[in-house]
């Protein structure tokens, strides 16, 4: 039996100290000058009185899993949620600060994230105490400011513009309402294309083309916290791209996609919360043999020693010196014997009725999304990405097999070894396995 559903909300400002580093680009001419728009982070907590969640979103790069369980962990000492009870997605933007979840494209600072996990715990403590009888509805609306960007060309396959490419083309909407006055209370909605509007040549802290769209939800919906979450966008980016009007039209489609599917549903008073994870193993790939690790090393020292000969920028050379040390350390890993290594990815989801949201770990791509939401008992299933850690690109077997950027290059920004192509079918079935038990 259903009953009557409680939810909350709030928003934060996040934006770091003009100077700090900015990351998601390797050849940025130094740190950040200034702020375009605010970085926010948001909160929306849900309850039917029995089962309680919490899903945060922030405009951020990612977190990796240290800062995700210190800031679930401040959460439940707040508030008694339990931590595996909370849901952090990033919106994924390239203007943002650097994080650690992505090495080498930024110095951290340690001070300021010191602080955001505090607030991203705030805006929780906030949200569970705003709580209170609410209205709930859910729909997806079409719409697509992103292209599928793995383009073929003369055999290779490169980050461009594929045109006939899968791409999520529409937006899942979650929409909270004060029940007795009708009043907006949030709006929780997902759709995937990389915040990549803005390149790396732009030196002003800003949440890209998603930022633009919260502020424009906002408007159209006064008093409601607008929390955007990434899809599963590893192989989507933003479309067209390069200037801040292009963003600010991306947000203006996007926001009006939300209106039309908030205008639709029946909303209802009572629901049933449930909230369900599973950490799967994905198996990694073993170290090259040590006689191909230590030519790769000599490679990429070489290609950092001529960066340094033609005076390439500071971003660059930091790229270069990041690279010369995850060579050095594929070296070390070979040279160990290590093989069969996996890592650890949780699968977690929260289900609202008949609608459910799936949070996945990493620059997760499309196919994930469109499988899983074909295959789900759920009325509505909105896959988020870039959710409770961001361990690096997490492609289909069938990209593996093609290569490019986000399988072969991006992982020396992550981790040491790439996820092998057998993870995809340990991921869906771990997803297979929580919705289950949702449901």
């Amino acid at each position: 039996m259903s009953e009557p559903l409680l939810a909350g909300s709030s928003k934060v400002v996040i934006t770091p100290p003009v100077g700090v580093d900015m990351t998601g680009f390797g050849n940025r001419p130094g740190p950040s000058e200034g702020v375009h728009d605010d970085l926010r982070a948001g909160a929306v907590y849900l309850s039917d009185g029995t089962t309680a969640a919490i899903i945060i979103t922030a405009d951020l790069i990612g977190l990796d899993q240290s800062e995700i369980a210190r800031i679930r962990d401040m959460i439940e000492e707040r508030t008694g949620m339990p931590g595996g009870h909370v849901m952090i997605s990033c919106s994924h933007t390239h203007s943002g600060p650097a994080t650690r979840c992505l090495r080498y494209l930024g110095e951290v600072d340690d001070a300021y994230l010191s602080v955001l996990e505090r607030q991203m715990a705030g805006a929780a403590k906030m949200a569970v105490d705003s709580a209170r009888p609410a209205l709930f509805g859910c729909a997806r609306e079409p719409v697509s400011v992103g292209i599928n960007r793995r383009e073929v060309s003369a055999g290779r396959t490169i980050i461009g513009r594929d045109e006939a490419g899968l791409t999520a083309p529409y937006v899942d909407v979650w929409s909270l309402d004060d029940a007795a006055t009708g009043a907006p209370l949030a709006r929780l909605f997902c759709h995937a294309a990389h915040a990549v509007t803005m390149g790396g040549d732009n030196l002003l802290l800003s949440a890209d083309w998603p930022g633009y769209a919260q502020r424009y939800v906002e408007r159209i919906f006064p008093g409601a916290a607008a929390l955007f979450a990434q899809g599963c966008c590893g192989n989507i980016n933003s479309d067209p791209r390069g200037a801040w009007e292009i963003a600010e039209r991306q947000g203006q489609v996007m926001a009006g996609a939300v209106a039309k599917a908030d205008g639709r549903p029946e909303k209802r008073s009572e629901a049933r919360v449930r909230v369900a994870s599973e950490t799967v193993q994905l198996p990694l790939m073993d170290p090259p043999p040590l006689d191909e690790a230590q030519a790769l090393l000599e490679a990429f020292t070489r290609e950092r020693d001529a960066g340094v000969a033609a005076g390439e920028n500071r971003g660059m050379m930091m790229m270069r010196d990041g690279i010369v040390a995850w060579a050095d350390g594929i070296v070390a890993l070979s040279a160990s014997g290590q093989t069969g290594r996996t890592l650890p990815y949780e699968v977690q989801a929260i289900s609202v009725g008949d609608a459910v949201w799936v949070g996945l770990p990493g620059e997760v791509f499309v196919e994930y999304a469109l499988n899983i939401d074909k295959s789900s008992p759920f009325g509505l299933t909105t896959v988020a990405a870039y959710t409770n850690a961001n361990p690096g690109y997490v492609p289909t077997a069938a990209a593996h097999q093609q290569g490019g950027y986000e399988v072969v290059d991006a992982i020396h920004f992550y981790g040491d070894m790439m996820m092998g192509p057998d993870s995809e079918a340990v991921i869906l079935g771990g997803v297979r396995r929580v919705l289950a038990a949702l449901r």
